[in-house]
């Protein structure tokens, strides 16, 4: 398989569940997105610019709980300063859904 990644890579990746606590509309982005901010529990929270609008409007967002990658440096977004990577299914048409855990977790629970 190309681009194989090593066990020690892999746990290198620090894969949480959070839940959004806030939804606000990011009219500068260049896609449409929103500015997610979501709280990880003993890991704190952080915020996110996600692409979520052709699937989701602001309230099925918020109290979602979602899998994030938190250990990524920022980034500049337009106006805005992501500090996690939310996880999700890219389909055929660029719309995202989200990764979600069967079950309610512990936010901060680290995906394995």
């Amino acid at each position: 398989m190309e681009n194989s990644l090593s066990w020690a890579d892999f746990e290198k990746v620090e894969m949480l569940t959070g839940t959004i606590i806030a939804v606000d509309a990011f009219p500068e982005a260049r896609k449409p997105a929103y500015k997610l901010t979501i709280d990880f529990g003993s890991k704190g929270v952080k915020r996110s610019s996600a692409q979520l609008t052709r699937l989701y409007n602001p309230d099925d967002l918020l109290g979602k709980q979602v899998v994030a990658v938190v250990n990524f440096p920022p980034k500049q977004i337009a106006t805005f300063k992501s500090e996690c990577l939310v996880l999700g299914a890219v389909g055929p048409d660029g719309e995202v859904t989200l990764l979600q855990t069967e079950r309610k977790t512990e936010n901060g629970s680290r995906i394995a």
